[in-house]
């Protein structure tokens, strides 16, 4: 399943890109996102709670930065599995950033695939779902920096 879209956020891209590579920052404007912690200079991992429809999916995810162009570009992978189903997902996410005067359009893709119940959720359930909890992400990411000076 792929997602993808845009956002304009009022920060510089400086600071933007700064978000995104905290994984403490990160997390308060991903939703679900319990807590996360960077492993080493290219790995991290998290614990995700999101709900769909009728039950609430709780899961240990592993990130791996794959490329870094900072301040502009960067691809993650991200593989979790829940804590109380069979399954798997593995997400690839690429953000590009470019400054707008003082903000910064943020656009990302996402190519989502999952395996085991999460899979028999149905792709209707699941898509409507990632597509709500993007758009909370990139909504997220423009109040974190709206609400005050952060980073």
């Amino acid at each position: 399943m792929k997602l993808n879209g845009a956002v304009i956020v009022n920060a510089p891209m400086e600071k933007v890109w700064n978000l995104f590579m905290d994984p403490t920052q990160l997390c308060r404007v991903i939703p679900g996102c319990e807590q996360a912690r960077q492993l080493d200079e290219t790995h991290y991992e998290a614990v995700l709670s999101v709900k769909v429809q009728f039950m609430t999916i709780r899961s240990n995810a592993r990130g791996t930065l794959l490329k870094a162009e900072p301040p502009q570009h960067l691809v993650v992978e991200l593989m979790g599995e829940p804590v109380a189903m069979a399954g798997a997902f593995r997400a690839q996410v690429s953000i590009d950033l470019s400054a707008i005067a003082d903000a910064t359009n943020v656009q990302y893709a996402m190519d989502l695939t999952m395996l085991g119940r999460l899979a028999s959720l149905g792709e209707a359930i699941v898509g409507s779902t990632s597509r709500q909890l993007t758009a909370q992400f990139a909504n997220n990411v423009s109040q974190f920096f709206n609400n005050s000076e952060r980073l």
